[in-house]
């Protein structure tokens, strides 16, 4: 027996294939909101996944902005140590497999994302199942969520079966190549990890309210586990407190792995366009964003995001500079340095103000 979903979804390549990116492509199937496709860039001949259309994105991008920032991936920051942060574990960043995030699979994030979106799912890691489950749902026209089983590997959409082969929508290498290839899966070489079956549509367990909580809850725990604090410590140890003869000493490897965590920390979690297409589209996709109130809240905080994106930036470049070569001017960069990832910090508190204005908000309607 076989069957297969006409599942045409363009995944987004704002980020690698993490649990909300493959949730939004099944989203916006289930709610038959998706685009015609294939869609391209403007005039060009290349495919479109949403990298830059704040405007008018492809409604999976919409939901993937969605979706990555109320669960609280995209607020994460990592530890200036390299050390993963208690939070980035539970939401199921610790993992990172490069990009910007990991998979973000965990149960605290998936179960969210679900009760977020209003439907109800079943969880099953028993192999001997998945045949019968996946032929199950493909059949009652429902797409399966997986996570595959190789190390590194991430999510996946199932979207047909024939026998033990499984048709893919699995979109990591094509994403590159902006391509809409296929690819399969065989069950019988123990490929996929975990499925999820998705069942009725019911009525949202979390709500935008609790989106802001866990974005709330996210920046509290970058200064409870003193991110920005430890940064500046850091800068100021290895910059700015050694004599000249002391930074010479100083290994040129562990200068370069400080630089590449600094850039990390900075870049590796945050993606500003994400965060800024989510305050976009907010009010557009909620009705309970759109109080008079909570649009001025919002322009504020894209405000923050804006800030946020210039150090991500001259982060991203910093990451090309040879540190150990910047000699007597080491003194220099670590004290603009020291100066950025205070206002960093500053940044956060600004948006943690303001995240608490819209949640009150949101009480008292």
């Amino acid at each position: 027996m076989k069957n297969a979903l006409n599942f045409n979804i363009q995944f987004s390549n704002l980020l690698n294939h993490s649990f909300p990116n493959c949730f939004a492509g099944v989203y916006v199937y289930l709610e038959n909101i998706f685009n015609e496709l294939p869609k391209k860039c403007g005039e060009g001949e290349t495919w479109c996944f949403g990298c830059a259309c704040k405007a008018h994105p492809d409604p999976q991008s919409v939901y993937l902005a969605l979706f990555d920032t109320m669960c609280g991936r995209n607020s994460l920051y990592w530890r200036f140590d390299g050390v993963m942060t208690e939070i980035a574990e539970l939401i199921g960043d610790a993992s990172g497999i490069g990009n910007w995030s990991g998979k973000c699979g965990t149960d605290y994030t998936i179960d969210f994302l679900f009760g977020f979106a209003g439907y109800e799912y079943r969880k099953i890691n028993n192999a001997a199942m998945f045949k019968d489950e996946i032929a199950a749902s493909i059949d009652s026209s429902k797409p399966v969520l997986a996570e595959l089983a190789a190390d590194g590997s991430e999510f996946c959409v199932i979207t047909g079966y024939d026998g033990d082969t499984l048709v893919s929508s699995y979109y990591v290498t094509d994403q590159d190549n902006n391509t809409q290839e296929k690819c399969t899966i065989t069950l019988s070489n123990d490929e996929i990890k975990t499925i999820y079956i998705i069942g009725n549509k019911v009525t949202p367990r979390y709500t935008l309210k609790d989106g802001l909580g866990r974005i709330k809850l996210i920046i509290e725990s970058s200064f409870s586990e003193k991110t920005w604090d430890d940064g500046i410590d850091q800068i100021n140890n290895i910059l700015v407190n050694p004599t000249d003869d002391e930074f010479k000493e100083t290994n040129a490897d562990e200068l370069a792995a400080f630089r590449n965590r600094f850039t990390e920390t900075l870049t590796n979690q945050f993606n500003s366009h994400i965060y800024e297409m989510a305050l976009c589209h907010l009010p557009k996709v909620y009705d309970e964003a759109q109080h008079p109130a909570l649009l001025d809240l919002w322009n504020e905080l894209s405000r923050c995001i804006s800030r946020l994106n210039n150090y991500a930036f001259a982060a991203g470049n910093f990451n090309k500079v040879n540190i150990s070569r910047i000699g007597l001017f080491r003194t220099g960069f670590g004290k603009m340095f020291m100066s950025a990832v205070e206002d960093i910090k500053n940044t956060h508190l600004e948006m943690l103000k303001i995240i608490n204005q819209a949640i009150d908000i949101l009480d008292k309607k």
